[in-house]
């Protein structure tokens, strides 16, 4: 099979070291492995996952071969989310072609702070807020309760178990109490909560640049009490809890929100264009109390499970495991030989 008119002669799974004991956020990895495969297996392209323990992708230095194309699914070790490029980095270093966004976008993406300045340095709406200091917790002008409380650098909601929400002082000092102990030497991202609907944008790369999937949106309906209408981690990692039970993924009626999700697919390519993503991405976008949209966050490579957004997006778009994976190929060589974003 032919790429982008260059013979790929082997894929490298880059997967993580999962350990028995690995919570499903962690453990996640490997379904997005078995994914990966199984396109790879369509396509008819010979393969070896190598296994990389705590993010030293040095160790595939001795399985790279000429032709060889990496597919990118290392993470950031637990407990060192700051490592993510780290990995990627060593990749670029190593001069191979490998999937998904380079070392200088992830870095960036990792960090919700940086991230936010990017965004809003290009013009790009955002939810008003910033950094919390948690010795002495406080708003910044402009913003009003409720607010939430995340850890700048954690993905997979990690830190947004239970209800984030804070509606006074009080809940806002304890939590960002909680959250300095348990993340230590981690920053905090104070965000005012934003009442509107909920929306994720998969993007993938295409030969015309990238292309924005069917918009899905996240729809909260019929909550108990003390389940915040968000994406916390129950709703993600906890299959049956009362968040993930009414926490639905819908596809929005073309015909009745079409301007909405036009301008929504629209804000997440400028968000793919100013944060230099490749390959793969999905923007997270949540609408104000006046129904403007902002970008919640920018996710470079996500998830790739079959249950995941990303994938949902692409079959609703007609994408199966093979198509998704060639698209990844393809965009890797064209990086690799200069072709772009």
């Amino acid at each position: 099979m032919t790429l982008v008119r260059e013979p790929v002669t082997r894929v490298l799974l880059a997967c993580p070291v999962v350990g028995a004991d690995a919570d499903p956020s962690t453990a996640d990895v490997l379904e997005q492995a078995r994914l990966v495969e199984d396109g790879l297996a369509a396509l008819g392209l010979p393969y070896r996952r190598v296994s990389v323990a705590g993010g030293q992708a040095w160790e595939l230095a001795a399985a790279l071969t000429p032709g060889a194309v990496v597919v990118n699914l290392l993470e950031a070790p637990p407990g060192a989310p700051q490592r993510h490029a780290a990995a990627t980095a060593v990749l670029e270093l190593l001069g191979v072609p490998f999937t998904g966004c380079g070392a200088d976008a992830l870095w960036l993406t990792t960090d919700k702070l940086a991230t936010r300045a990017m965004l809003g340095a290009s013009g790009i709406p955002v939810a008003a807020g910033g950094r919390l200091d948690p010795q002495a917790p406080a708003l910044p002008p402009g913003v009003r309760y409720p607010v939430i409380v995340k850890p700048a650098w954690e993905d997979a909601s990690l830190g947004l178990e239970g209800n984030p929400l804070c509606g006074s002082w009080e809940e806002l000092a304890g939590r960002a109490r909680r959250l300095a102990t348990r993340f230590t030497g981690q920053p905090l991202v104070l965000e005012e909560f934003l009442p509107g609907r909920e929306f994720n944008v998969s993007l993938l790369q295409r030969s015309e640049g990238p292309q924005a999937l069917p918009v899905a949106e996240i729809a909260f309906g019929d909550l108990p009490d003390g389940v915040p209408p968000i994406v916390g981690f129950e709703a993600k990692w906890e299959p049956g809890s009362p968040a993930d039970r009414h926490t639905v993924r819908r596809f929005p009626d073309a015909q009745e929100d079409g301007e909405l999700v036009r301008r929504i697919g629209e804000l997440a390519l400028t968000a793919w264009r100013e944060c230099g993503l490749a390959g793969y991405a999905r923007v997270d976008v949540r609408l104000d109390a006046h129904g403007q949209p902002r970008v919640l966050e920018v996710n470079a490579n996500p998830c790739l499970s079959p249950e995941a957004g990303f994938m949902a997006a692409a079959a609703r778009a007609g994408l199966d495991a093979a198509a998704v994976v060639r698209a990844l190929l393809e965009a890797a060589l064209c990086r690799h030989r200069g072709g772009g974003q």
